[in-house]
């Protein structure tokens, strides 16, 4: 007889809420909480325990634990009593965080503490600032910064808004009101003022305050972790920021106190002194000294409060900076050479192909080269100069005594340096027409000299690039923007343009027509057919022969424009690119065009002294250093070339407006201990 055995295999199956009932069942009868519970797991120490809870806190297990403690907030959180209590753990947390966290003490590097007693030039590099800048805020105060730089990132109306319940695929169809462009103003153009209501990267802003409150807070803290501080207080001097703000802004951690920042500038500008003496005593060659330029330097010495024997006077100075037998002369070596005035028509062609492009036509096809640009002659290498600043001389250069007392001054600031030997080698002096013309009239009163420490005959005169452009290219001064040489530059390229495409309406037979917004499309054959007839019919020497015999002088005076102003487009946009060679074709022509003008007596001596020194005179080897070494790319950037004497010009408007303007006025002992150092 057979029985039948059937097994129940279906279990009980227990919902969550019947087993959170049996573990609270179980928990109450071992005289346990949850919190109790929960306590005891996390801090007992056995080993099968902690087994149980090995992944806690490593990556595979964080985005549970992570959900754990949103779930405690969230219920905490739900009612306000809870809510309060919260924040205040969280803010007592935090604090806890924020307070140990701080920069290391001792002295920099190690520390963040900067000795004025120490300070280098090392401090305000961009370099330094960047490595200052990210230790702080990933090494040092990573917690307060990313608190600040979270709560500042957040915009209202855009995805990073936490308030924002709009669609994703509805916020990528908005535009975004705020472009990300360069806070720094690095796209705004030299003649461009900045707008403040112009578009501005709000990530970048969100860092920059963030940053700066992180080394505010620092500094409040501890006065020793002053870097920033020290950096901020040393520019606002430079800037002119008078002495009440500054005591607001080391109040508030932003700036050191103004004591500091002197103390500071006193510890650089002896280590500037050393740094002249042994940029002095040691030449480019044992004949050849360092490049000097110098540039005189005549300011209003303010006297804010005035009292007997104190007020304001004139001061005249001389700023300088360093960068490390019988001869026939002709006409012909001012003349330029057949393959210069090969080269001079291709600088004419690209400017009338330009005028062309911009405001005529467009080529239809790509068979015959346009040239916008014309070839590079000689280019200067834009490595970044070695440029110190000289201490400020008290002597002034105006004149043929006060330009000696320069020489010997600066020889003083050398202490490993004689007058014998300053005199034993070339030194290339580098400034405006009255330093070259007063150094060439005293070098004149001293010749013949039996010493020749007086003699002055190893001085070589260079009249800077900068002057001959703005007093030969554009000596008028009835123009609309007195002194302001940029303008009149820009203005002269709208006319040497709009000429050009008048000329251009004359050779295609256009002139009565209206220009037309949208370009025509012609060929580039024909467009290099209209180029060269337009520079036949204008630029040729038939050209100026034909109009001469014409009895009206507009043809002529037209012609004659022409031909200057395209020395004076050609010579500043070379000056930028570092092309010393169209710049020296462009000066053979100016120094022609000196003997023949009013009022440039002295300049038709200089420029063609100089073209003849720099050409015939001197050794191969030494012309191209020369001649290499009149311009200088500040920045080590192409097209960014600036002559030395107009970079000199623009370390004179610091002494003059900013140092100058500051809140306790100008004292001439800072200026030359410390200011221009």
């Amino acid at each position: 007889m057979k029985h039948t055995i059937q097994f129940n295999h279906k279990k009980n199956k227990q919902t969550k809420l019947s087993k959170l009932k049996a573990i609270c069942s179980l928990m109450a009868e071992m005289n346990l909480n949850p919190k109790k519970f929960l306590t005891s797991f996390l801090t007992n120490n056995n080993e099968n325990i902690a087994f149980q809870r090995q992944y806690w806190c490593t990556k595979s297990g964080w985005d549970s634990t992570l959900k754990l403690l949103e779930t405690i907030h969230v219920f905490v959180c739900h009612k306000n009593p809870g809510k309060a209590q919260w924040e205040k753990f969280i803010l007592n947390k935090a604090l806890k965080i924020v307070t140990s966290q701080k920069l290391p003490s001792g002295a920099y590097p190690e520390g963040g503490y900067h000795n004025t007693k120490a300070v280098t030039e090392e401090l305000f590099a961009p370099e330094s600032n960047t490595q200052r800048d990210h230790k702080l805020v990933t090494d040092h105060m990573p917690f307060l910064f990313g608190l600040i730089y979270s709560k500042l990132v957040t915009q209202p109306g855009t995805a990073t808004d936490p308030e924002l319940k709009d669609d994703e695929d509805k916020l990528n169809d908005v535009n975004d009101p705020i472009p990300p462009t360069d806070l720094d103003g690095n796209g705004l153009g030299l003649n461009v003022e900045f707008d403040v209501d112009l578009p501005y990267d709000h990530n970048k802003l969100a860092y920059m305050v963030a940053k700066k409150i992180c080394s505010m807070v620092a500094f409040v803290k501890n006065r020793r972790n002053n870097g920033h501080q020290l950096a901020n207080s040393l520019t606002f001097l430079a800037c002119g920021v008078t002495d009440r703000v500054n005591i607001f802004l080391n109040y508030i951690g932003l700036s050191s106190s103004r004591k500091t920042a002197h103390h500071a500038l006193n510890t650089l500008s002896q280590r500037s002194r050393l740094r002249i003496s042994n940029k002095l005593s040691k030449p480019i060659a044992k004949t050849l000294g360092s490049f000097l330029c110098f540039d005189n330097l005549d300011f209003k010495q303010k006297t804010h409060t005035k009292s007997i024997g104190q007020s304001s006077r004139m001061f005249h100075g001389t700023w300088a900076m360093t960068n490390a037998s019988h001869f026939d002369v002709h006409s012909q070596m001012l003349l330029p050479t057949p393959k210069e005035e090969v080269k001079w028509e291709y600088v004419i062609k690209s400017q009338i192909a330009s005028a062309l492009l911009k405001h005529l036509a467009t080529p239809s096809d790509s068979c015959v080269s346009i040239n916008t640009t014309p070839p590079v002659v000689e280019q200067i290498c834009n490595d970044t100069p070695d440029i110190t600043m000289l201490k400020l001389m008290i002597a002034s250069d105006n004149s043929a005594q006060g330009a000696g007392k320069v020489c010997e001054a600066i020889v003083d600031q050398s202490s490993k340096t004689s007058m014998s030997d300053f005199a034993s080698r070339v030194q290339v002096i580098d400034g405006d027409l009255a330093t070259c013309t007063n150094l060439t009239t005293l070098r004149t009163q001293r010749i013949p000299s039996r010493h020749k420490e007086e003699s002055l005959v190893n001085v070589a005169t260079i009249p800077g690039g900068a002057h001959k452009l703005w007093n030969i290219g554009i000596p008028s001064k009835n123009m609309g923007y007195k002194k302001d040489f940029t303008k009149m530059i820009q203005n002269i390229e709208k006319i040497q343009k709009a000429s050009l495409v008048h000329c251009l309406m004359v050779v295609m037979g256009i002139k009565e027509k209206h220009l037309a917004e949208e370009l025509p499309k012609i060929s580039s054959a024909r467009m290099k057919e209209v180029i060269d007839q337009t520079y036949k019919q204008f630029f040729s020497i038939e050209a100026k022969h034909d109009a001469k015999l014409h009895s009206s002088p507009k043809l002529s005076n037209l012609i004659l424009r022409l031909s200057d102003f395209a020395t004076v487009v050609k010579g500043n946009s070379a000056m930028k690119a570092g092309d010393i060679g169209q710049i020296m074709n462009v000066w053979k022509r100016w120094a022609v065009l000196a003997q023949g003008t009013k009022k440039l007596t002295n300049y038709s001596i200089q420029l063609p002294r100089m073209i003849i020194l720099l050409n015939e005179v001197l050794p191969p080897g030494l012309r191209k250093v020369i001649k290499h070494s009149m311009f200088v790319a500040p920045n080590g950037k192409q097209k960014h070339f600036f002559a030395k004497d107009h970079y000199l010009e623009n370390q004179n408007y610091w002494l003059k407006h900013f140092f100058n303007n500051t809140g306790q006025g100008a004292n001439s002992r800072m200026f030359i201990l410390q200011m221009s150092l």
